[in-house]
């Protein structure tokens, strides 16, 4: 039997709702001396939405607010916290990982928080943080559209089997892909070709 490549998509593929802000939030100890950070970043949140800064930005600014200067092992423990707290969809609970086949989750959060989601049979690619020595430094790299096929490029992964994701943003794993599953909540919809992919997004 050949191998298949099975890629997963993470928030809301995996997930009910975006995970990003949750984690941030999840590092804050006091909501209320922290409310300018979340202002501002809740404030980029909109920018980015109406697309006046870039999701790497939105990202960067995040990292800068919640997590700079957090040491690794800070960074592991909120991630373990964290983990507990995300609201997981039937995917996610029917997953069955095999030996016949490879499976990735590929997603713009970050390695982290999804580490402690999966068994060590599932390779891991996400956004990445950087260190200065031990401690938090920035946004090393942002795993979000293209960039996705770029880190699966250098894995040796050029085809993709199986795509199950829920965004627009990931036409590029899409185009690599034989045969693609949109999610929508715990609603399935398999589509035929990439033109049937755009359709389903009205693009």
């Amino acid at each position: 039997m050949t191998e298949k490549i099975i890629v997963y998509d993470f928030d809301k593929t995996l997930t009910y709702k975006d995970t990003l802000f949750g984690f941030f939030y999840a590092s804050i100890k006091n909501p209320l001396l922290d409310f300018p950070k979340l202002t501002i970043y809740i404030g980029s949140m909109v920018l980015a939405k109406f697309k006046v800064i870039s999701n790497s930005l939105l990202k960067e600014i995040g990292v800068e607010l919640f997590l700079k200067g957090k040491s690794s092992h800070d960074i592991t423990l909120l991630s373990q916290k964290y983990a507990r707290l995300i609201p997981f969809n039937n995917l996610y609970e029917t997953l069955h990982v095999d030996s016949q086949n490879d499976y990735f989750i590929i997603s713009a959060s970050f390695e982290e928080y999804l580490y402690p989601l999966f068994s060590k049979d599932v390779h891991i690619i996400g956004s990445v943080l950087s260190y200065d020595g031990d401690k938090v430094s920035g946004l090393k790299f942002n795993c979000y559209k293209e960039k996705k096929v770029l880190a699966l490029k250098q894995r040796g992964i050029e085809e993709i089997d199986l795509l199950y994701t829920d965004s627009y943003s990931d036409l590029a794993l899409a185009k690599i892909s034989k045969k693609i599953v949109i999610v929508d909540g715990d609603k399935l919809i398999e589509v035929g070709n990439i033109d049937e992919f755009k359709r389903y997004f009205k693009r």
